[in-house]
């Protein structure tokens, strides 16, 4: 049974409902002709009680049937309606109101029953499929999936459901991440505001306090001066870095053909120029099978060119790159030799704004790992972060290369 299930959920629904209306249209005829043959020979059994065999002149008024006769002969059979007992009147008539509505009782029940059979066999389950998934996504439920085996039109149909389905979860998905991201961009403006304005507020209420009664020498008031342009200075910063990751979301991603020969040779080259010009050596590697990879080459050199950044703030000697490519994927791997994350800093270093447990006053060490995250999940991958073994930190890109 299960070999003739699968036939006949691949086969189209056209098809099937001809099938079943062929099938009810045969099955009918055949039960209309074998009513018809029953039914004229119980009427030729009434009309046999009456009939009389005639040679020669027939009387007026007789009903007169050519039935047949012997082999040069021909023979009349002569009965009379009117002769017709009360019962056999009412059976002849019972009998050709069945021989006129047998046929079309026969075909319209069996049409019926086969387009029944059609819906039941071919349409229920895939709707009732589909109502369900829709009712869930109406109610904002995604975590199901539309499962529906065969390859007919509606099995394509629940398939392209599926689909919408699982776009809607991944849609829904990246609107919570992005949620989760601006609340936490959000606190970390709220935290970082404070102290600055703080400061500029003491210091501000102090001079008019004291400003005008001589209390404060010009050393002083030129020293209050100077750190609040250092807060206004951290402030313009700031909203600059604001800027930077408002203008973060609205980057769109264009893979095109990038020969991967040119992007090795680009990326050994920014390596060598940065590490050169610090005073820290370049060890570049490169395993790439492909002669071209499908990429936004922009997103991968900013994304390289800020690990790089990083990567040489916090280096000792010597700064390590590997380039790889395998499942589909782009990957740069940097590390450095210094000393590395801290337990905390590897759960937090790419939250926007996350400076590290002892660097505190760079700005840029958590907002440059979030724009290396954010570029790389919108180019379908991830960036991860740890230590190598033998002393330092170690940040990997990973780049879908797939359209």
């Amino acid at each position: 049974m299960d070999p003739i299930k699968r036939w006949y959920r691949s086969i189209p629904i056209w098809l099937a409902l001809f099938l079943f209306v062929i099938a009810a249209l045969l099955i009918a005829s055949f039960f209309s002709n074998n009513t018809t043959a029953v039914i004229n020979k119980l009427n030729m059994n009434i009309q046999a009680k009456y009939i009389t065999v005639v040679e020669g002149h027939v009387p007026n008024g007789g009903d007169v049937t050519y039935i047949g006769g012997d082999i040069g002969e021909d023979v009349q059979y002569n009965f009379n309606y009117d002769q017709y007992s009360d019962k056999d009147r009412h059976l002849h008539k019972t009998y050709n109101f069945i021989l006129e509505f047998a046929p079309i009782f026969y075909y319209s029940s069996f049409i019926i029953l086969a387009v029944l059979l059609f819906y039941f066999t071919k349409l229920k389950k895939p709707l009732t499929v589909l109502m369900a998934a829709s009712d869930k996504i109406a109610d904002n439920e995604l975590k199901f999936t539309v499962d529906y085996a065969g390859t007919d039109e509606m099995a394509k149909l629940c398939a392209a459901f599926e689909k919408m389905r699982s776009s809607l979860d991944e849609n829904n998905r990246r609107m919570l991440h992005m949620s989760d991201q601006r609340k936490q961009l959000n606190d970390a403006y709220t935290h970082d505001l404070r102290t600055p304005i703080a400061v500029l507020k003491g210091y501000t209420d102090m001079l008019k306090k004291y400003g005008p009664t001589g209390e404060l020498s010009d050393d002083e008031i030129i020293e209050t001066v100077n750190t609040m342009s250092n807060h206004v200075s951290r402030l313009e910063q700031f909203v600059e870095s604001m800027n930077t990751m408002q203008k973060l979301d609205d980057i769109m991603i264009q893979k095109t053909e990038v020969d991967a020969t040119e992007l090795v040779g680009h990326l050994r080259e920014t390596a060598d120029i940065l590490c050169k010009s610090s005073g820290l050596v370049s060890r570049f590697s490169a395993e790439i099978c492909k002669k071209s990879l499908l990429l936004d080459a922009g997103a991968v050199i900013q994304v390289y060119e800020n690990l790089m950044s990083n990567a040489i703030r916090f280096s000792r000697t010597t700064v390590n790159v590997h380039c790889g490519y395998t499942k589909n994927f782009l990957i740069l791997s940097i590390s450095d030799d210094g000393k590395g994350f801290g337990e905390r800093e590897l759960f937090k270093a790419c939250q926007p704004y996350y400076s590290g447990e002892t660097q505190k006053q760079n700005y840029h060490f958590g907002l440059g790992l979030h724009i290396c995250r954010t570029l790389c999940e919108k180019h379908g991958g991830h960036l991860q972060l740890e230590n190598v073994p033998q002393g330092g930190a170690k940040v990997t890109a990973y780049f879908d290369t797939t359209r």
